[in-house]
């Protein structure tokens, strides 16, 4: 983040997360002392806050750098994203949903120089592709077309300027798909989905994507409650089982799937997203009020007609 003498920095916690939040704390305050305000989302109402509480949201614009460091909770995307969308206007944002000590110590211990470095050379290999085929060996085989208006993002850890954001552990490249086709087999899904389940080893979800769309009656998974309850999430709005979001993880320093999606998803290999395609980043011309990742995990990749990656490893 850059944190610098004399800036104001911002962190968002709570009870869950409150030994990152005040770790966070710490090494700001070792570098901007007396500039360094923290809050506990539970003094702003019961959880879930499914709205950016008026008192937090007066808060913001005092920042030059905020983090939000607390855990994903059913129902508190209506939180999170205005957070977002108003920490970009005022500074530079450090997102961390369910962010643990296990995180602090591996993905977020990194070599970022370097996560940089290989994140734009992805990006070049990818900037201008009209297509990607991906497989897996869980059974993912998934085509993806890209808009050539739409637009890849490098979001590498290192956010140094106002406006900067993105989710801590970092190191991946991504961008809204135009059209999707295929089978994916999620072996970890995002928002509260992976806090509750973890890694799905045992119980993967096969989903069937047709004309961009994940058909709701076609999902297999020998949970049933997930099933349910991941199916349920898919038609929260118009667009929530929309195919949105396709990345390529760059952290190269990670070497296993944790469970914890905030982490996972930077994991060298490919996430997809169902729903919200972040448009503000990608050009998408469509939103959703949801997003839920899926990993693909040592995934082969092919972009146009050149392989950028097999069974997880890049070969750039």
């Amino acid at each position: 983040m850059g944190v610098k003498p004399g800036e104001r920095v911002l962190i968002v916690t709570d009870s869950y997360t409150r030994r990152v939040g005040e770790a966070l704390k710490r090494a700001a305050e070792k570098v901007s002392p007396q500039n360094v305000k923290i809050v506990f989302l539970e003094e702003f109402g019961q959880r879930p806050l499914t709205s950016l509480p008026k008192a937090l949201e007066e808060m913001i614009p005092w920042a030059n750098v905020t983090f939000y460091a607390a855990r994903s909770i059913v129902g508190e995307l209506g939180l999170r994203g205005p957070f977002i969308k108003l920490a970009k206007q005022h500074a530079r944002h450090g997102h961390m949903p369910s962010v643990s000590e296990r995180l602090m110590e591996e993905g977020m211990s990194g070599d970022y120089d370097k996560i940089s470095e290989i994140s734009k050379r992805v990006y070049d290999f990818v900037a201008t592709a009209k297509r990607a085929h991906v497989t897996s060996p869980a059974g993912s085989d998934l085509t993806a077309e890209f808009h050539p208006e739409w637009r890849w993002k490098i979001s590498d850890g290192i956010f140094r300027t106002k406006g900067m954001w993105g989710n801590l552990p970092d190191g991946e490249v991504f961008t809204a798909a135009w059209k999707a086709s295929g089978t994916v087999i999620a072996e970890e899904l995002g928002d509260w989905f992976s806090d509750k389940y973890g890694v799905l080893e045992h119980s993967p979800v096969k989903i069937k994507v047709e004309d961009s769309r994940a058909n709701l009656r076609t999902i297999e998974c020998s949970n049933a409650q997930l099933r349910e309850e991941f199916v349920k999430y898919l038609q929260t709005d118009e667009n929530s089982n929309r195919f949105g979001e396709f990345a390529i993880g760059t952290n190269i320093f990670l070497t296993e799937l944790v469970g914890n999606l905030l982490q996972d998803e930077k994991f060298p290999s490919v996430h997809i997203a169902f729903g919200n395609p972040y448009p503000d980043e990608t050009g998408a011309d469509w939103e959703s009020k949801t997003h839920v990742d899926a990993i693909l995990k040592d995934a082969t990749v092919w972009i146009d007609d050149k392989k950028l990656m097999e069974n997880g490893r890049f070969v750039l």
